[in-house]
This record gives C-alpha cells, structure tokens and sequence, in this order.
C-alpha cells in the first residue's frame, strides 16, 4: 500500500475526531421548505398569509356545501400570435409535497403579468397534508386549473372532481386542454412530484398511490399534443428528482426539442419558479435560453436554502440523443462480444463513477450513476476503449446545453443512467423499455460475465498463507491489514470496513461503515481503519447510537454522512403510511466542522423519491445492519425509544465506545460480481 493511500486512513480518523465535540451543533441552512425548520414552509407561508388577505374572493373553504362554488372564470389574456410562450405545470400535488407546492404557486405568481406569457396549472391537492389557502384561494383537496396572472390564481377549470394525475389521460387532457385554449408560438410543459427515473414519478396519493410510469408519460404527452395539433413541445421539465437520465430522455426526444431534469434527488423546495420571469421581459427567448435560466436560478434558490451540496439540473438538447443512442452502441459491440475480459473494467469504471440516489440499502438504492463519468472511468481502465469512451464524452458534452452541481456532485456530466450493480438488484421491468436496448444489452451480458467470474478469481482472502494483522491503541484506533488473492486484482472494486458489537447470540449489530483501501500496486494488501467510535444522535430529551455510512471528498473539503432511519408520523397525522424508508443526509465542512446541511430523503411504496417534510411531533428509529448468527444480513430496528424527527432540535457527537467494551471489525472486499470474502477483528476497547 502506498503512502497516499495510507495517509487517507489517517485522514479519515483526523476528520472524525476533529468532529466529536462539534457536531453537536445545529445545521446552520433553511431547506426551503425543508425539515429543518420547524415551519415546512420555512417561513414562506406568511407570504402565503399576506396574499390571502388581499383576496378578492371569498376565502373561507369552498368544499362546504351550504356555500355556492366558484365557477369558472373564462376572463384570460388574449394571446398574441407571435413570440409567446405558453407554460403547462401538471402538479401531481396529492401527495406529501403538498406544501412544497403551494411555496411554489407563490413564486410563480410572482413572476410578472406579459403579453408574452400564459402559465397555466393543473393543481391537485390534498385533503390532509395541508389546510393552508394558496394566494387568493381557500384550500380546497380536489383538482382545479388555474391561470396563473396578476399576482393571483385565476380558476378557469373547477368542479373537477378529484382526478388521477396518474392516469396518462389526465395529462393528455390538461395537455390538449391548455395549448388549446393559451394557443402560443412556443410551449413547454412541467411535471411537478416526486420522481424515480426511468420508473416515472408520481404518485397520486388519493388513488391509491397511482404513479406516471414512462411509458404512461410518453402517451399522455402523445396524445394530449395531438389534440391540440402540436408536434413538439419547445420544452419539457421535471420538477422532481432523478428524472434527468439517458431513459428518460430517449423517451422524450420524441415529444420536446429541450428538457430540464435532476440526475440527483432534488430538495423539497425545487425549482425556484421565479425564473419563468425571463419569458416577460424578451419575447424571442428560445427553450434553450429559458432551460438555462431554470438551472442557474435553481442553484442560487439552492444556495439560498443551503442545500446545495448534492444538486444536479441539466438543459438536454434532446435532438442529440441519438448521438448519446449511437455511441452507446458503438460500445456494445466490444462489451457483450469480449465481455469475459471487459466486464470487469467496466465494473471497475461503474464502481468509481458518481452514484445518483444512493442509499446504504442497496435494496432501496435507486441504482444509477453518471454516464459521462462512466465513461471517462471506463476509458481509464481499459485505454483499448478510449476512442469510443471518447465519442460517447464528446456525445454527451454536445447534448448538455449546460448544467449547475454542487460540491458532492462536481464530477456530474448531466446524464444519468440505470446500472443496477447486480443482477439481484436490478427491476425486470427495465428491459422491457423501447429505444434503448443497446444499453439492456450492455447490462444483460455484464450480469451474465458476473455469474462466470471462475472461482479461483474471485475476491477472498489469503487467511491461511498470510494471517491478517491489526494494531489496536486507545489513541489511534485500528488498524487491519489483510493479504487479498492477487489473482483477483483486476475483478476487484470496493473494499469496506463494518465496525459494531457482537450479540450473546453470535450475530453481530453493526454500526457503521467506511471505504477501505485495495492496494494496486501488486502487493495483494487491503488495509481498513476505525477510529473506535460511534455516531450518537440526541433530540435533547433522548440520545441513541445510529448507523453511518461515512465518506469525505478531499477535493471539496466536505464530508458525508448517510443515516438510515425509520419515520412513523404522529397517529393523529393522517398520513397515508405507517412509516417510512427515510435517508438523512448530512453535509459537513471538515475544515470548520460545521454543518452545512440536514435532509431527509425517503422512498415510498411505488419507488418514488423525494425530500421528506417530517412532523416534528413524529419520531425517527435508527436502522443498523445486522450479520445474523448463520452469516445472512439485515437492516432491522432495535430502540424502542424513538427521536423527535424535528430536525433543528437534533445533535450528532462521534462518541468513543467505553473502555473494555466488546467490539468486532470485519475488513471486505468486493469483486464486480458481488462475490466477497472479509477477515475480522474481535476485541476490547482499549
């Protein structure tokens, strides 16, 4: 092992230790709606407040029935002929967001009232997740659509009853219906919620949980375009997260000329709908120019609400992606007919690129990486490949019209793309996606290659030649070394150490995670270092021991925490689940120690992903990975007594575990086929 590689152990205790006694401070950002504040709208709703007293209308709930309900207004602005725009925003609003949106209808109405300008909404709420009235209108939980002028809301669509936005012709209606009756020169359209990638995004809470999925988006766009005798869209976005991907973009290069997505999880405020704003003020701006106005306004909303750290948003000229299409064929040739000895090299390349939606659960991971970054790290590892790894760069440099990142995803391309790292992870719907299927052939012979890796070249450990050694010591923790079968260098991708307690009955609760290091030098070394402590979390009234998966950026000067917990909201929520599937992430300056950002991210029962906005009165459980005594794994939950989800009243301190308590570290690695072998350590704290 070289002396780089070594250093970074010892960096990694420095930046722990050098944290312990200051992670008890509070995150110092507002998420824009986000679970750091006490209030979900982060003080936006009193804009919400102020707007609601200058109506013009009754304001007090429209869904009594002793009241008359509001009935269409058909007063719209006419349209000019030329140089409009007309803006479509299908909020998929029924569901945990519902607050975010309602932020997001404010910005809007900010923008100012042109000629040049229709922004039209199609707004389905909810019936509990918020009661607040949005500018000039009571809250109301069914569907209505709105146009957006003059600083308020005007209905020009009601008594709709409550619709399925995930239903393709709801979309395809509100699509027909909006260029229809806003007829402009350009137009664009937006779909708001949460979002998966290439699954489709959604979901519509109050129909059982129906989501969007790709194909279902494709048809509603389809159709509702040729209603209303449109053949392409000037512009498509996603306001939700993972949605900027090779999938989703292939499906939409058929539909719209530019689109603007998220590779990475958006945080809960989102776009900053204000940038709308340069449609007002030129009317000759073309879809590329307004994708870019979207992107740099939507990093500075970002920065605004400290969330910054992990942002992705890309403009995709979507004529280019048969360019992207092509050169991703181009690799397919060698990958599937040489795949015995490129398999692992692009294992190697994947185990390297940015990984998109991460989740220490690979099961909840949502499996996708940057293709740029893919490629590059392809390329270095196999340089036979560099003039088509090249050509696949260079494709994708020409199809992204510009992109903004943040700190922990610098080394971002502006494309994603779905590459489960085992077969057993990977969805069987996938393959059954059009338009693509170069890429399915890529991953369909890279699984296959990885149930053929031989066995005498599979990752494991020279135990009985080179018994494993460590150094334990009370001031520089441990360190464990273990001689690895040279033979399995070039299959090799990942080495990690787990550190936890060992259980009276022989399974293992383990506690954390970190990168270990493989030596690639030919010495067959792999080397793991832990510093003897634990993250504790307290909420002020309780403390509890919670599971990290810990990293740091040098480049960047930051550090990574991923907790994985359980959320149960209060009882008296009404939310519509029991618990759930909640990421905190949590963003740390190594040289201040301070805190940069807090968010909880969760997945739902369709898949989706989104920023979580937690009740403060709901509770967090801590979920660790536990090696049960017949070695099969685990995530499980173990107090009883749950935190405060409210973020602002959270602390985390790198707590060393007590003197003559019983400990084990287990030293693995990984080869590209998921195989492992790992040696441990079983001892006392000094």
């Amino acid at each position: 092992m070289n002396t780089t590689e070594k250093n970074t152990l010892f960096i990694q205790r420095f930046l722990k230790v050098s944290l312990m006694c200051i992670l008890t401070l509070s995150a110092a950002f507002g998420c824009g709606g986000s679970s750091t504040d006490a209030n979900p709208l982060n003080g936006r709703a009193n804009d919400a407040d102020q707007n609601s007293n200058e109506t013009t209308e009754d304001t007090e709930n429209k869904e009594n029935p002793t009241e008359t309900p509001i009935q269409e207004n058909q007063e719209v602005l006419d349209a000019p002929e030329s140089n409009t725009w007309t803006i479509l925003v299908y909020v998929m609003g029924d569901t945990d967001l519902e607050e975010f949106a309602l932020t997001d209808f404010i910005e809007m109405a900010k923008v100012p009232t042109s000629k040049n300008l229709n922004i039209v909404a199609l707004f389905d709420r909810s019936d509990f997740y918020s009661e607040e009235g949005l500018l000039n209108i009571a809250d109301f939980s069914d569907t209505k659509i709105f146009q957006v002028t003059n600083g308020t809301l005007n209905i020009i669509k009601d008594q709709m009853g409550e619709l399925n936005l995930g239903n393709p012709e709801t979309l395809a209606d509100f699509i027909s219906y909006g260029f229809s009756k806003f007829p402009a020169e350009r137009n664009g359209l937006i779909l708001w919620d949460h979002g998966a990638g290439w699954p489709g995004m959604g979901p519509d809470d109050g129909n059982d949980f129906d989501i969007l999925d790709l194909q279902e988006i494709s048809d509603g766009i389809e159709k509702g375009l040729e209603n209303a005798g449109i053949d392409k869209l000037d512009l498509i976005g996603f306001d939700a997260c993972l949605m900027g991907t090779f999938e989703v973009a292939m499906a939409m290069a058929e539909y719209a000329e530019v689109m603007v997505a998220s590779q990475e999880l958006e945080p809960g405020h989102g776009w900053d709908w204000e940038s709308l704003e340069v449609l007002t003020s030129d009317s000759l701006v073309d879809a590329e120019t307004l994708g870019l106005a979207i992107a740099n306004d939507y990093k500075q909303h970002a920065i605004d609400n400290g969330t910054e750290t992990e942002i992705t948003l890309s403009v995709i000229d979507l004529s280019k992606m048969n360019a992207v299409e092509n050169a991703l064929s181009a690799l397919e040739l060698p990958l599937v007919s040489q795949s015995e000895s490129l398999a692992p090299k692009l294992g190697v390349a994947q185990s390297k690129s940015l990984r998109l939606g991460k989740n220490p659960d690979p099961s909840i991971d949502a499996q996708m990486i940057d293709l740029g970054d893919l490629a590059a790290e392809l390329g270095k590892a196999e340089p036979e490949l560099i003039d088509l790894t090249n050509d696949l760069i260079g494709a994708i440099d020409e199809l992204i019209l510009g992109h903004v990142s943040g700190p922990a995803t610098k080394s971002s391309t502006g494309l994603a793309i779905y590459f489960p790292e085992l077969r057993s992870l990977s969805q069987e719907g996938y393959f059954y996606l059009e338009g693509i299927s170069s890429w399915q052939n890529i991953l369909m012979s890279y699984f296959q290659s990885q149930e053929r890796i031989p066995e005498d070249e599979q990752a494991r450990f020279l135990t009985e030649q080179y018994p494993p050694t460590y150094t334990l010591d009370a001031i520089d923790g441990l360190l464990i070394s273990a001689q690895f079968d040279i033979t399995a260098q070039d299959n090799l991708t990942e080495a990690v150490i787990y550190y936890g307690i060992p259980e009276p009955d022989g399974s293992i609760l383990f506690l954390g995670e970190e990168p270990a290091t493989i030596a690639n030098d030919g010495s067959g070394l792999a080397e793991g270092f832990y510093d003897l402590t634990v993250l504790t979390m307290s909420d002020g009234v309780d403390t509890v021991y919670a599971y990290t998966q810990w990293y740091n950026d040098e480049d960047s000067g930051l550090a990574f925490l991923d907790i994985p917990l359980t959320y149960v909201p209060p009882q008296d929520s009404g939310a519509q689940e029991e618990s759930y599937d909640v990421i905190l992430s949590i963003t740390i300056d190594t040289e201040t120690s301070e805190i940069l950002s807090e968010i909880y991210y969760s997945t739902d029962q369709t898949g989706q992903w989104g920023e979580l906005v937690a009740d403060p009165e709901g509770l967090i459980y801590p979920v660790f990975y536990l090696e049960n005594a017949d070695f099969s794994f685990e995530w499980i939950e173990i107090n009883e007594v749950g935190l405060w989800a409210d973020i602002p009243s959270l602390a985390y301190s790198f707590e060393y575990l007590d003197s003559g308590t019983a400990f084990v570290a287990e030293l693995w690695v990984f080869d590209y086929g998921g195989n492992s072998d790992y040696v441990y350590v079983e001892d006392y704290i000094p």
